[in-house]
């Protein structure tokens, strides 16, 4: 009776990490492997991994060499986000992803790529639901960067009437009241 009970309870410990190791958590699962299974064609380019909803769990977001931009949640499903971001390989600086504060609860997720002759593109995305929507979009024929505290600088050139041109600069701010962002300064935004 004792040798039975040695023999299951020897059973249950072996048993133990097989019946863990079956129930695949998201997180345990790295982005990569997720893209290459649900995409085995993309050949990643850049990929960003972080908390963007203070929800303790992890979302990555995929940049691809076709110029695809996916999200994948902290789940492991995969959402194809937007198309057609492809630097300028000759004029402009490799696309990336930047990662950013907007407030203590909530990052924004940015995507800049260059093009001839030396404007940067971007575009702002935010958690909502399970899925990330675009919040803002501009170009910055001179630049755009993104501050310490989460501020968008567009940098771009006012042409004067009689020729030359100007630098000017536009800030925009996150509102979270809103959900939107302000701008100060000379902006032109996108739709």
């Amino acid at each position: 009776m004792k040798a039975s009970k040695l023999l299951a309870s020897f059973i249950l410990l072996i048993s133990i990490p097989m019946f863990l190791g079956s129930s695949v958590d998201a997180q345990a699962v790295k982005p990569q492997d997720i893209m290459k299974k649900k995409y085995p064609k993309e050949v990643i380019t850049v990929i960003k991994t972080a908390d963007i909803n203070a929800d303790k769990k992890n979302e990555s977001f995929v940049l691809t060499k076709s110029g695809n931009f996916y999200y994948v949640d902290s789940k492991g499903a995969v959402a194809l986000i937007n198309t057609g971001i492809i630097s300028d390989e000759e004029y402009g600086e490799d696309p990336s992803i930047q990662i950013y504060p907007v407030s203590k609860k909530e990052k924004h997720v940015a995507v800049t790529y260059s093009f001839f002759p030396s404007n940067t593109q971007l575009y702002v995305y935010r958690l909502q639901g399970r899925t990330l929507k675009k919040v803002l979009q501009l170009m910055g024929d001179q630049g755009v960067k993104i501050d310490p505290k989460g501020r968008v600088h567009q940098y771009w050139k006012k042409y004067r009437e009689e020729g030359g041109w100007d630098p000017v600069e536009g800030i925009l701010t996150w509102n979270s009241k809103t959900n939107t962002y302000k701008g100060t300064g000379q902006y032109i935004l996108q739709k």
